[in-house]
């Protein structure tokens, strides 16, 4: 009788991912805030879509977190400064006299 066997899979130390380009993380940040000042929430992450994601691209997940993490900086950035911007605007009063 012949047994199943069953492959392990361990999990190799990998090396250490070497960080984005400033050039790609620039772009990725600078995609993330075009998206908040359209009024994109944050979780509309492209880097999140499953076509996107470590088991569709092949790529590392360390990788991925960079790039992700990237994108999420720019949209932040690009929604406190939304905020700031109109929290500090004046507010036109129709009411007040001329």
């Amino acid at each position: 009788m012949r047994r199943n066997r069953i492959a392990k899979h361990h999990a190799e130390p990998s090396a250490p991912e070497r960080p984005l380009s400033s050039a790609e993380q620039a772009e990725l940040q600078r995609q993330g805030a075009k998206a908040a000042a359209r009024g994109e929430p944050s979780h509309t992450n492209p880097l999140s879509q499953p076509r996107n994601r470590p088991a569709a691209t092949g790529e590392s997940t360390d990788k991925w977190l960079q790039r992700s993490d990237a994108w999420e900086r720019g949209h932040e950035v690009q929604s406190s400064d939304k905020q700031d911007t109109e929290q500090s605007s004046p507010q036109m009063d129709d009411d007040a006299p001329d």
